[in-house]
């Protein structure tokens, strides 16, 4: 890299330090345990040779086995990982050339001219919105100066200008530049040991205690070695919290040092627009995918990048953003406008840092200020619908989404998916203030009779909105402050308002906060009254008794939904041991926990099918489902195998107990709130 460009930080520097004295640390005990493992082999070994010399028979052949196995166990549990194969495809890629896409790598070409970096060995176009830099070889590159290959998401090429992706892959061949990037090979190393060793290990464990079998001799000894395992994985966790937040904190510092070459060689303003608009790209690319998923293979697309752009008009529209050169500009101000929470804890886990951060250095960074180029990416693609209908197969395949369905095209699909989400184009009268809030009043029949004068224009102001935001800002911190003082080890220190605080003295606040939290709801209580006189007021005389009907049930559905809705929470966790490979007798020792806690949760299912407001929303199938499950005695394990008819029962209740209460909450706020739509249109 030229002298011109921006050098590393002194932060960066630092964190490359404590990165690689971590990951030597890692290693090195890592080592330490494999030879602590061989010299178990040796000595156990040797134990067992002494032990067949003093006396060879059923008890010391055993006895001799049993030990030797110890030792051999839980060596193969330190370097299993070695024979586990990598899965990863590139099946899912277009890879790209000079000849295919010749001003992509003019541009690729320009770059690399600029910073001064190797070009890439291989570019490839991926379906998703993103960008980045591998290996392909992550292991060779820990030794060898192996080539780096680029990656382009077909969803950042359709959602961003030929500008802003410039400043895209400069950001991505600052991280060319980088030689810490090495550090990353040794990492994924470590995490692969770790995965395999520690969150993988179950079936390793139900292995040893199997090769067992009913021979009680090789059961102590099973249970001997998985009792070495547990001490060995101990210790292994402990080092790798360690490795992975140093790590962390690298990549954090590499990303801002790849940001400073990206402003350098481009400009600020291109860069900001880039980074604003990538949350907004990547949920229209993600709730385009959803909506497929969700049709059950009834509709298919034919080019989920048209649906993309469609849904990020449709989105833009919603949050009043303005278009510009054909794409939606978003200010740093749209993102954190809503953010209400108090509180600062730096995520020592996130290789990026927060995009507020990263702008705040980019507009700091020098630059020379490179003409911005405002033409839409997709334009320099060459055949780029063919490639977004090749790519379209290639994302479904990778998500396993069967072929199967109707095929539509983007008219159809805008117009499905607007039919089955009108709601949040109803909440888009009231200036979002339901988005995040129910219109839940007591008393309704006393507040009609209120006739207190009211500001009509001030009900759904950005005042009020914003009155919304703070409460749940204020909730989340009143959450996070709960969790810090319980958990006063995991997170030394935050910040308050601006204040720093120990972990331990958060309780000190939760008062301040309660009382703030009060004041906020009275007033959002009060604008709610005002909100219901003033439809009351503009009402005929059916509007008038259907308001109020409206808002009873509301109320009465908000109250109920808490206690269903509990009862759900407290009863998932009994089911979730059907879920992981477990020894028979942890099987039946969750069942019996299961059915304990099955008893109050199958009453809640009566009182629902008896006594409650939702009672009126159920389905016949619904009805005899839930009956037939609340009369039902499942075992759900019998002798050696789960009962899958049973299980299959359980998990299409919890499905469909969870979606009712769902869909019954939303289709009776959507109720009440076109109720209020339509008061508007006639008064």
């Amino acid at each position: 890299m030229t002298n011109n460009l921006p050098k590393i930080s002194k932060a960066y520097q630092s964190k490359l330090i404590s990165a690689i004295v971590s990951v030597s640390v890692f290693f090195l005990i890592y080592l330490i345990l494999i030879i602590a493992s061989l010299f178990m082999v040796f000595l156990l070994g040797y134990g067992a040779i002494k032990l067949l010399s003093i006396n060879t028979n059923y008890l010391t052949l055993f006895g001799a086995a049993g030990l030797f196995s110890v030792g051999v166990f839980v060596f193969i549990f330190l370097v299993k990982f070695i024979f586990r194969k990598n899965n990863y495809s590139t099946r899912h890629l277009i890879e790209v050339t000079r000849a295919h896409q010749p001003q992509l790598f003019t541009m690729i070409d320009e770059i690399v001219a600029e910073t001064k970096v190797q070009p890439p060995k291989k570019v490839f176009l991926s379906p998703d919105v993103n960008a980045s830099v591998s290996y392909n070889s992550v292991f060779w590159s820990m030794f060898l100066p192996v080539k780096k290959n680029l990656t382009i998401g077909m969803g950042l090429i359709n959602t961003t200008s030929v500008g802003e992706l410039r400043t895209i892959l400069a950001h991505e061949f600052g991280h060319f530049s980088q030689r810490s990037m090495k550090i990353g090979g040794y990492v994924n190393q470590a995490e692969k040991i770790i995965f395999e060793t520690v969150y993988n290990n179950k079936e390793y464990e139900n292995f040893i205690m199997e090769f067992a079998g009913g021979n009680l001799i090789f059961k102590f000894f099973g249970h001997i070695s998985v009792g070495f395992i547990s001490a060995f994985q101990s210790i292994l966790k402990g080092v790798s919290s360690f490795l992975f937040r140093n790590h962390a904190s690298l990549q954090r510092e590499m990303e801002y040092n790849a940001d400073a070459i990206a402003t350098f060689v481009t400009n600020p303003e291109e860069q900001a627009s880039s980074l604003l608009r990538l949350e907004l790209s990547d949920a229209a690319l993600n709730y385009s995918i959803n909506f497929y998923i969700e049709s059950n293979q009834k509709y298919q697309p034919k080019n989920l990048y048209q649906n993309q752009d469609s849904l990020m008009k449709i989105f833009n529209e919603r949050n009043n953003h303005p278009y510009i050169n054909g794409l939606p500009k978003i200010d740093l101000e749209d993102i954190t406008r809503y953010n209400k929470s108090r509180i600062e804890i730096e995520d020592q886990w996130a290789s990026h840092p927060d995009i507020a951060k990263r702008i705040e250095k980019i507009k700091t960074n020098p630059t020379k200020n490179a003409a911005p180029d405002h033409r839409l990416s997709r334009e320099i693609i060459q055949g780029f619908d063919s490639i977004s209908a090749i790519m379209t197969k290639k994302y479904l395949t990778l998500l396993q989404i069967k072929n199967v369905g109707e095929f539509i095209d983007n008219e159809s699909f805008v117009q499905y998916y607007l039919s089955q989400n009108s709601y949040h184009d109803l909440n888009s009268n009231f200036n979002g203030y339901y988005d995040r809030y129910n219109p839940v009043l007591e008393n309704i029949d006393d507040i009609a009779l209120v006739t207190d004068p009211y500001d009509k224009t001030a009900l759904f102001s950005d005042k009020k909105v914003s009155l919304v935001y703070e409460k749940v800002g204020i909730e989340n911190d009143l959450q996070t402050l709960n969790y810090l003082m319980s958990h006063p080890n995991e997170i030394k220190t935050f910040r308050f308002d601006g204040s720093l605080y120990r972990s331990k003295d958060a309780k000190n606040l939760i008062p301040k906060l309660e009382e703030e939290l009060k004041k906020v709801k009275d007033e959002l209580n009060e604008n709610d009254k005002a909100i219901f006189q003033h439809y009351y007021r503009e009402s005929d005389e059916n509007n008038k008794a259907d308001l109020i009907n409206k808002y009873k049930k509301f109320a009465a559905i908000d109250k109920e939904f808490d206690d269903f809705q509990n009862s759900l929470n407290e009863f998932i966790p009994y089911v979730q041991f059907m879920t992981v490979t477990l020894p028979f007798e942890e099987i039946r020792i969750h069942r019996a926990k299961l059915l304990k806690a099955e008893k109050p949760f199958k009453q809640k299912i009566r009182n629902l099918l008896e006594n409650s407001v939702y009672g009126e929303s159920l389905t016949t199938e619904d009805r005899t489902l839930f009956q037939q499950y609340a009369d039902a005695e499942y075992i759900y394990f019998n002798n050696d195998h789960y009962l899958e008819n049973e299980v299959k029962v359980l998990s299409s209740i919890i499905e469909r107990y969870q979606a009712l209460l769902n869909e019954y909450y939303l289709s009776s706020k959507q109720e009440l709130l076109n109720l209020q739509v339509i008061v508007d249109k006639v008064s």
